[in-house]
């Protein structure tokens, strides 16, 4: 996700990744990145199967990175009507060098209805974590802290997000260091309509979640027409810790050859 000054040391090797223009900061994996890419698409039983094989050098990363992506959809259902819907995401990755890796999902959700406006009625909740990491805003990369988030706006428990939002200078762009076992896929994060009707909650076996109030977001046109101001999506982005390559404490981000990486990411759908 984020690098700091686009230099990673790994093995003896110093690599210098891609910066973002306005930040002295490897950002999303670089100009090319895996979410500006053409992916292979299969149907593999039920479920849809992407794949991409990103070349050594791509970006200054190391190593040939194979990946796959299976989705998968499945429905909850009650007295004959569905109730629920999941749509889960499983990651895998190999690469041929040792590399850094920190594959997640950025999607937007305002769960007030699309096209409704500000996303800052929805209500935010964060799951089971240990405190959150304070952002730089200079170099938008964590300081190293994981910090408690009693009597902070950080505190997010089916909180409005504009009620908090005011005391977040920038607004929300931060990790939280969720305290789910390693390979158990648990409840990290839930955004729900203003009248809690409408919800998706995110399960995730990830070390964090990242939650983004869409700060940036400047008048793209999307679905309908409609005009996705700044705060119109709320995204929740299960993944490593930003920096982690260059933090000693924080968890590991190296995949190596002969290892596979294996990370799930599920949106419960409730409604």
């Amino acid at each position: 996700s984020r690098i700091a000054h686009g230099k990673v040391e790994l093995d003896g090797m110093e690599y210098l990744l891609a910066l973002f223009n306005n930040y002295d900061t490897h950002l999303h994996g670089g100009f090319v990145g895996l979410s500006k890419v053409v992916w292979d698409c299969e149907i593999v039983g039920n479920t849809l199967q992407f794949s991409h094989t990103q070349p050594d050098g791509t970006d200054g990363y190391p190593g040939n990175l194979e990946v796959v992506v299976t989705v998968s959809i499945r429905t909850k259902s009650s007295g004959g009507r569905v109730k629920g819907t999941f749509l889960s995401l499983d990651m895998r990755a190999t690469c041929d060098q040792a590399t850094p890796i920190n594959l997640t999902f950025h999607p937007y959700f305002n769960m007030d209805g699309q096209d409704s406006g500000s996303a800052l009625d929805n209500k935010l909740t964060v799951f089971d974590y240990a405190g959150y990491l304070p952002m730089d805003p200079d170099t938008i990369l964590p300081t190293g802290e994981i910090v408690s988030t009693r009597g902070t706006p950080f505190n997010l428990d089916i909180s409005r997000i504009g009620d908090l939002i005011v005391d977040v200078p920038g607004g929300y762009d931060h990790t939280f260091h969720l305290c789910s076992k390693s390979g158990f896929v648990g409840p990290a994060a839930e955004i729900a309509s203003c009248d809690e009707k409408y919800r998706v909650r995110v399960l995730t076996d990830q070390p964090g979640i990242h939650v983004y109030s869409g700060n940036f977001l400047d008048g793209t046109r999307g679905k309908g027409g409609a005009v996705y101001e700044k705060h119109s999506g709320i995204a929740l982005e299960a993944q490593n810790f930003p920096n982690a390559v260059n933090v000693p404490s924080f968890p590991c981000c190296i995949l190596r050859e002969g290892e596979e990486y294996k990370k799930n990411i599920t949106f419960s759908f409730c409604f």
